[in-house]
């Protein structure tokens, strides 16, 4: 018999357009991570790539939002200003690496 397979850090549950962007949910450690990457749509944005990530849904989410000349770096800056704002806005914490990787597998960003 083979032994169960270890529980990844972050996973897909669930991704779908939203506009011009795309949404990905993702799970991680019981934690859900909602993560939007839209191109830019006006020339006085501050980037070619928006990355957009909350942790609750409803009315009190609380959104982290970069831009970036790759999706990956605007997904870097999240992840910075993220941990920097953790502690204040009450937010919850998450495997940043395993987050990348995750969406990398996927090629979202």
């Amino acid at each position: 018999m083979k032994p169960p397979k270890p529980e990844p850090p972050c996973k897909v549950t669930m991704q779908y357009r939203r506009g011009a962007g795309k949404v990905f949910e993702l799970e991680s450690f019981g934690k859900m991570l909602d993560v939007c990457v839209t191109p830019r749509q006006e020339w006085e944005n501050g980037g070619e790539w928006r990355v957009a990530a909350q942790d609750r849904r409803g009315g009190d989410a609380i959104v982290i939002s970069e831009w970036g000349a790759t999706r990956s770096e605007a997904l870097e800056k999240v992840s910075r200003a993220w941990a920097e704002h953790a502690t204040e806005r009450n937010l919850s914490t998450f495997d940043w690496i395993a987050v990348t990787s995750t969406l990398l597998a996927i090629r979202a960003i």
